[in-house]
């Protein structure tokens, strides 16, 4: 009956406060297995896909 899910394993959400923005946090989704940023809550990555400070604090890779 181990039914778990394993998404919810896999990412971990961090708060990175903003470098710019006093008080204001990107929420950063990690993935676990390889170490990397893979979205943020910011407005950088929401409209353009660009990683943000955020992400790259944590480590971002292009890899497409």
């Amino acid at each position: 009956m181990e039914n778990s899910d394993k998404t919810s394993d896999r990412y971990e959400t961090i708060s990175i406060e903003s470098k710019i923005r006093q008080g204001v946090f990107h929420k950063v989704v990690k993935d676990l297995e390889t170490g990397k940023a893979v979205s943020c809550s910011c407005k950088c990555w929401t409209k353009g896909n660009k990683p943000c400070f955020g992400m790259k604090t944590i480590g971002y890779s292009e890899s497409d």
